[in-house]
C-alpha cells in the first residue's frame, strides 16, 4: 500500500514539472514573441510616480524617446516632467501601443512581398485604427483638461499622429464658432471691455467677416470720406490731367 503510494506520488510530481516546463516553454515563447516585434522593453515614469513599460517599437512612436534609445540614454528609464501625470501618460501609452502593433500585424517583409504580421488587408487596418483613434480622442474631449495635457504630452514626447489627431480635435471643436462661442466652449473668460472689443473688430475687420459696424463706430463718417476722396479725384485730378496733359499734346 505504502509502496503504491508512494509510486503515485513519484508519478504526480513528474507531471507536475511537465506541466511547469511546458508552461515556462509557453511563457518564454511569448516573451520572445514580444522582444522580437517590439524589442527591448522602454520604463516611462511620470510626475506622480506612475511607471509604464512599453515596447521599443511603441517608445519609437517618439521622436524623443527614439534619440534616446538610439543613444543609450533609456536603458534605466525615462523620466518624464512634472507636466505629464500618470493619468495623461496612460493614454499616451494606450495610443503608442496600438499604433506599434497595429504597425507590426500590417508589417510586410521587404525581400518577398509576404506579410510578416496577422493582417495582409492594409485599407481595412487602417479605418480601424482611424476608428479607434477618434474613439480615443472623443473620449479625451469630454474631460478638457484631459485633452489639453494629452496635447502638451505629445508635443513634449514629440508624437506627431497623436499631436495631430488631438489638435484637430479642437479645430473640428471651434469650427464655425464665434469668438464668444469659443469662449464658452473652452471656458475662456472674456476678460476685453466692450471698446477693446470695438477697437479689435475695426482693425481686423477681415476675421469678423459677419461684423457691421454700427452707427456710432463710424460708418457716416467713412461714408463723409468716400465722398470727399471721390469729389477731389473727379475735381482736381482728372481735369489737371484733362486742362493741362491734353493742352501740353497740342502744343
Amino acid at each position: 500500500m505504502a509502496a503504491e503510494k508512494g509510486e503515485k506520488g513519484a508519478i504526480g510530481a513528474e507531471k507536475g514539472k511537465g506541466a511547469a516546463a511546458e508552461e515556462g516553454k509557453g511563457a518564454m515563447a511569448t516573451a520572445e514573441k514580444e522582444v522580437a516585434g517590439g524589442g527591448k522593453l522602454i520604463t516611462l515614469t511620470s510626475a506622480d510616480g506612475k511607471a509604464f513599460q512599453v515596447s521599443e517599437a511603441a517608445a519609437r512612436l517618439s521622436t524623443l524617446l527614439r534619440g534616446m534609445i538610439k543613444d543609450g540614454r533609456s536603458d534605466d528609464g525615462v523620466p518624464l516632467p512634472s507636466s505629464i501625470s500618470g493619468g495623461t501618460l496612460e493614454k499616451v501609452v494606450e495610443y503608442c501601443n496600438k499604433h506599434a502593433e497595429a504597425a507590426a500585424d500590417t508589417d510586410y517583409d521587404p525581400d518577398d512581398g509576404a506579410a510578416i504580421g496577422i493582417r495582409s488587408d492594409r485599407a481595412a487596418a487602417k479605418k480601424e485604427l482611424e476608428e479607434w483613434d477618434r474613439e480615443l480622442i472623443d473620449g479625451l474631449s469630454e474631460d478638457l483638461d484631459a485633452l489639453f495635457d494629452v496635447i502638451g504630452a505629445a508635443d513634449y514626447l514629440d508624437i506627431d499622429g497623436l499631436l495631430n489627431a488631438t489638435c484637430r480635435k479642437v479645430a473640428d471643436m471651434m469650427m464655425g464658432k464665434n469668438p464668444d462661442e469659443i469662449r464658452e466652449t473652452f471656458n475662456i473668460e472674456d476678460d476685453f471691455t466692450k471698446e477693446e472689443k470695438e477697437e479689435m473688430r475695426r482693425e481686423f475687420a477681415w476675421a469678423y467677416p459677419i461684423f457691421k459696424p454700427s452707427v456710432d463706430v463710424g460708418h457716416h463718417d467713412d461714408e463723409d470720406d468716400e465722398d470727399e476722396g471721390y469729389d477731389d479725384d473727379e475735381d482736381e485730378g482728372y481735369d489737371d490731367d484733362d486742362d493741362e496733359g491734353y493742352d501740353d499734346d497740342d502744343d
